[in-house]
């Protein structure tokens, strides 16, 4: 689901084990020598053992594909232990080529010392042992026995037994004292510290095509790490519902906020809702009526964007909180509160404009001026605002003079007999009279 979100190509926390994505700490580092070391010098008994969830079965698959890519095929992994020591000795047969097989154990085991008398290249045979915790008693003093035959001082048979910390109390019970004896050297799986829980997030993320996001801050790995206690498993459940919230949100950095809600939806939030109603006096939704799941794991894919995710992401705060489906309610207010604020900018700018119409001079606008202008009085054209008339001849009819005369900005009377005192200065009225004879 977040894959196409955050462009990913494979899934970064897959719970399967994959040789691909095998994360060399520094734990993991000293048993994968331990384990080559123990396979060069041919010891007929190695034990790994380790938490669950430490990537046991990993370290079984890659010792696998060392040995068949230096040559040695003669090599058997037995995934569960659910099929006994007669389906152990099936194996081991049907890898060597014994056909048909009996179904007698005693027999099938005969059938097996045969074939390694008959060998003259003198071949091992690794058989490596997942879960070795859970076998019984009376299977491993069988597979003691079978580890301990050979033919001319040559031991066929190297075991290795990859199990739970549990699987060495076992072995110190006096039915087992001989088998623990044997074993020379064990190794255990150490929990990775904090800098290891970062490393292995980025590689995994890496490893899937990761360029950038999701990110996960420092805050949000060190809640990781305090859920994990740096166990692989832990670490690839929670980082893993995490980027499964954070996509939902269309978030590019995890904050610490998620993690907490990533926790409830691996280990169940229903009990939480439980004991969260028996503290609250007031009647509470039953699960039935309150969803487990945020309500933005609620719907099966994610809305589509109209902008190009590659450029910008649409990143929205995240904020934890008690009632997870009403994550989406600060996001409403917040939209609320934004038409509120463009309404009033609105209404404030039209204010403003009609303020300005109503207060613009009369000159702009003469229909608002107080003072009446009939049809009579006209204001004079534009072109004869400002010129000053020519004295009209005597005898001819009088012509009015301009409503506006107050409007000349210069040349007015005064003006003019001030300029006709000065030697060698016409005015405009003494340029346009006859000249005298």
């Amino acid at each position: 689901m977040y894959k196409h979100f955050y462009h990913l190509t494979a899934d970064p926390f897959n719970p399967h084990p994959a040789t691909d994505t095998f994360f060399i700490s520094s734990t993991h580092k000293e048993a994968w020598y331990y384990l080559l070391f123990g396979i060069d010098t041919e010891e007929p008994f190695l034990v790994l053992t380790g938490e669950y969830g430490m990537g046991k079965t990993l370290l079984c698959l890659q010792l696998l594909k060392y040995a068949k890519e230096k040559g040695k095929h003669r090599i058997e992994y037995i995934p569960t232990t659910n099929e006994g020591y007669g389906g152990i000795l099936r194996r081991i047969a049907t890898k060597m080529g014994i056909s048909p097989l009996p179904e007698n154990e005693e027999i099938l085991q005969e059938m097996i010392y045969d074939r390694f008398r008959a060998e003259k290249d003198g071949l091992r045979f690794y058989l490596i042992i997942d879960d070795a915790h859970e076998l019984d008693i009376i299977t491993l003093s069988k597979l003691k026995y079978l580890s301990t035959f050979n033919y001319n001082e040559f031991f066929p048979m190297v075991m290795v037994f990859v199990a739970h910390p549990s699987f060495l109390q076992e072995l110190k019970t006096s039915a087992l004292s001989s088998l623990n004896q044997r074993i020379k050297r064990r190794y255990h799986l150490s929990k990775f510290n904090l800098e290891e829980t970062k490393n292995y997030i980025y590689y995994r993320l890496l490893k899937s095509g990761a360029t950038g996001i999701p990110s996960f801050s420092d805050e949000t790995i060190q809640k990781i790490f305090t859920y994990s206690g740096g166990v692989p498993r832990l670490i690839n459940n929670i980082c893993d519902t995490c980027l499964l919230i954070g996509a939902s949100n269309h978030m590019a950095s995890i904050p610490p906020g998620v993690v907490d809600d990533a926790i409830k939806l691996v280990e169940g939030s229903q009990i939480d809702t439980e004991k969260q109603a028996e503290k609250d006096p007031a009647p509470a939704q039953t699960p039935k009526d309150k969803p487990i799941f945020p309500e933005y794991l609620q719907t099966d894919t994610i809305s589509d964007q109209s902008e190009d995710r590659s450029n910008g992401m649409v990143i929205d705060e995240y904020e934890a909180d008690d009632d997870t489906s009403e994550i989406s309610a600060p996001r409403k207010k917040y939209k609320k509160l934004m038409i509120i604020l463009i309404a009033a900018m609105v209404l404030i700018v039209v204010a403003a404009l009609l303020l300005t119409f109503f207060t613009k001079s009369t000159d702009m606008f003469p229909f608002f001026s107080l003072k009446k202008v009939t049809s009579t009085e006209r204001p004079p054209a534009p072109a004869d605002k400002y010129h000053v008339k020519n004295p009209v001849p005597a005898g001819t009819q009088d012509v009015k003079s301009p409503v506006w005369r107050d409007a000349l900005p210069v040349n007015s009377s005064e003006q003019i007999q001030a300029q006709s005192d000065r030697p060698g200065v016409m005015t405009p009225a003494q340029k346009d009279l006859p000249a005298k004879k």
